[in-house]
């Protein structure tokens, strides 16, 4: 376990238009905000699609599964980081039949509406190295790690040392 402090910068509010993919939208977003590391802190709304994946064991080396659909979909929730400009957002969505959820993947399209809320996060650098791991009962294997360094903070912020 590893962690690190960051300093709030700026909270965005983003509204994805009926029609638009979700997961495009928002990178759009990123590149014209010129936000590379953020806080994916909420998001609701509805998907006339989805696309999603997800692990399918509890072993190393990982596998996925993508999934896809139409019809009405709720969003309840979605969270995640943003990396290097990229995100990587979770969603939880859910139909009169239940609920289901995994990784955001380019095909969910935003149905009536859909917004999500972001906080850009300065002085810590947040990157996603792949790594070596073998861990006992799961096996051995390559999997992209959150890793945090110190780098220059943003204007107007304080580097402190944590606790």
């Amino acid at each position: 376990m590893e962690f690190a402090a960051a300093d709030l910068t700026r909270i965005y509010i983003v509204r994805v238009d009926p029609g638009e993919d979700v997961l495009e939208a928002i990178q759009e977003f990123l590149q014209q905000a010129r936000v590379q590391q953020a806080v994916v802190l909420g998001g609701y709304g509805t998907l006339v699609a989805y696309r999603l994946h997800w692990v399918t064991h509890d072993r190393l080396p990982t596998e996925t599964v993508v999934r896809s659909g139409r019809g009405g979909f709720e969003i309840l929730a979605m969270n995640g980081l943003v990396v290097d400009g990229q995100a990587h957002v979770h969603v939880a969505l859910s139909t009169a039949e239940g609920a289901f959820g995994g990784h955001l993947e380019p095909g969910c399209i935003a149905y009536v509406l859909c917004e999500l809320y972001l906080a850009e996060v300065g002085g810590v650098t947040l990157a996603r190295p792949r790594v070596a791991v073998s861990v006992a009962g799961m096996g051995s294997g390559e999997i992209s790690r959150l890793a945090f360094g110190r780098g220059r903070p943003e204007a107007g912020t304080t580097e402190r040392s944590e606790p």
